[in-house]
């Protein structure tokens, strides 16, 4: 008998834990079920009463829940403003806990959404360089596949999520050495398709059109662009034709000097050869006649000896009196047909054999060389295409956040280059997703003509990276190309951008410091030492990303 009564607090105690666990289970579904039951009437609220509300909400409310023994004593929908407020009152009846008198518990949950629902725009930008190849010591994947798994979970949940309304788009900047426009884009009006930009002049000469260079010489553009000049390069101004400076101009990798050993190559993409030297090695780097072009156009280098050009016609050079264009392009003498800017004039180049420089780097060599990142997916609601973006990255060549999160602030943006985005306004949140497992780099290199490693900023000694300091080294660069990355990131957040940053397999000071600088906030920037727990970051993320759409 005194065993019998020693029982009952036992059981009570131990049965007491499930019933308050069925409790905690039943508070997770219905908080689920009341914000799906909100989302799926916030699109036509507007005009209805809240006893219409109360009763459409209530159905997708039970619908949900229809496999939980809830009884539900309280279910109310309040609009006020532009907000739905839920109110779900409840119980679960207790198996264990009525020995003692607790014959049920309460399950009360409550949830506010925007009427008409708030829009996400998401942009994920994505470190595809080539140490995202690497598998880390004791996981189990390369970085490369663990964020692609991550970021298909996060395209799986917000597409249940969004639930074929269309109030979520998706886009992709993946990025390395440069960022991929696509292909497809060569004729847009915001490619600088005529060689205005004075980028478009770098290591060449004004005027000479770069695609025209690719034709001639049987290589194809592939979508890759430079770094506009600043403060163009961090910030979304719309490009113009009648400011060629805000164009985009295509990626042309000057062919660099020959090597002076027959056994290995000294320069990383020499693929034509040196033409006779005019002057400095960077002048020779920068000499066209070595892509066929006639020995004439040396009379539009800047910075060439007078005794190396052609003098045998006074009219070589162009004077508006003389041009036959009326003072449009470089057409004199002749007329666009005699012009060392006409591709029709140019001769046959016989091209190197393709050899490997950087263990990173998988590309042909030739104009777009380290051109190989995948194209840049516009937002879209169309989340298989999403899905199949992801699944096709690849990883290779160097680092430049900077270029990655501009093209991610330009693909939230409404105006060109990509008009996807919807204008800014509290009713769509515009989110970026920044990853990068290492720190922009571009490395200085003393014995190289152009200073350094050629990158969407040319040449150091091309000038085009903005507070670069006159005499550099490696650090310098990367102190720099820091200071860009956190100048795109502040105006992206001055737009309302929200963005999260993501750290994967590194430590260090200066990767933590940029991208904790680079996020909107302390908590939405996420380490991840572990690049097989990078689902768990995407997951923390998409979880606060569900939330834009609920408000509490």
């Amino acid at each position: 008998m005194i065993f019998a009564l020693c029982l009952i607090p036992l059981v009570v105690l131990m049965g007491g834990a499930i019933d308050f666990s069925r409790q905690r289970s039943g508070e997770g579904l219905a908080q689920d079920a009341v914000d799906a039951a909100l989302l799926a009437i916030a699109s036509t609220a507007q005009d209805k009463t809240d006893a219409q509300l109360t009763r459409e909400a209530l159905v997708w409310f039970e619908n949900h829940m229809q496999d939980l023994n809830l009884d539900i004593d309280s279910f109310q929908v309040v609009k006020v403003g532009d907000e739905l407020t839920a109110t779900v009152n409840g119980h679960v009846d207790t198996a264990f806990l009525g020995l003692i008198g607790i014959n049920d518990l309460d399950v009360n949950r409550t949830a506010s959404v925007r009427i008409g629902l708030t829009a996400v725009e998401l942009v994920m930008v994505l470190d595809t360089t080539g140490s995202m190849r690497a598998t880390p010591s004791g996981q189990s994947m390369t970085k490369l596949e663990s964020m692609q798994d991550a970021a298909l979970d996060m395209v799986d949940i917000l597409s249940e999520l969004d639930n074929g309304r269309g109030n979520i788009e998706i886009g992709l900047v993946p990025f390395a050495t440069y960022v991929n426009v696509g292909m497809d884009n060569m004729d847009a009006n915001w490619i600088d398709s005529r060689a205005n930009s004075p980028v478009h002049a770098d290591n060449l000469v004004e005027g000479l059109n770069r695609f025209d260079l690719y034709e001639h010489m049987g290589f194809e553009w592939q979508g890759c662009v430079m770094a506009r000049p600043a403060p163009h390069d961090v910030r979304d101004t719309r490009p113009r034709a009648n400011r060629p400076e805000t164009l985009f101009v295509p990626l042309f990798h000057p062919d660099e000097p020959d090597s002076r050993y027959r056994w290995f190559e000294e320069y990383p993409n020499n693929y034509a050869d040196d033409a006779p030297s005019i002057g400095s090695e960077l002048l020779n780097i920068s000499n066209p006649v070595k892509y066929g072009v006639p020995d004439s156009i040396l009379n539009y280098v800047d910075g060439i000896s007078s005794n190396l050009l052609n003098d045998d016609d006074d009219d070589d050079e162009c004077d508006d009196g003389d041009d036959d264009n009326l003072g449009e392009g470089q057409e004199c003498n002749e007329g666009w047909a005699g012009s060392p800017f006409n591709p029709d004039n140019w001769d046959d180049v016989s091209l190197n054999r393709d050899y490997d420089y950087y263990s990173d780097v998988d590309t042909e060599i030739g104009p777009g060389f380290s051109c190989e990142m995948s194209p840049i997916l516009p937002l879209t609601t169309h989340f298989q295409t999403v899905r199949n973006n992801i699944r096709s990255l690849n990883a290779s060549g160097s680092t430049n956040i900077a270029q990655g999160t501009v093209w991610g602030y330009h693909a939230l943006s409404p105006s060109a280059p990509f008009t996807e985005g919807d204008r800014y306004s509290h009713s769509v949140q515009k989110v970026m997703i920044i990853l990068s497992d290492g720190n922009n780099v571009v490395r200085a290199r003393e014995n190289h003509p152009g200073g350094s490693d050629f990158s969407a900023y040319g040449y150091m000694e091309n000038d085009r990276l903005e507070g670069l300091p006159r005499r550099y080294d490696t650090t310098d660069i990367m102190d720099t190309m820091d200071q860009r990355t956190l100048l795109a990131c502040e105006n992206a957040k001055d737009e309302g951008i929200r963005i999260f940053t993501i750290r994967v397999s590194l430590e260090d000071e200066r990767s933590e410091d940029l991208l904790r600088g680079c996020a909107s906030a302390p908590e939405d920037y996420i380490d991840v030492p572990d690049s097989d727990r990078l689902d768990e970051a995407f997951r923390n993320i998409t979880d606060r990303i569900s939330q834009l759409y609920l408000t509490r």
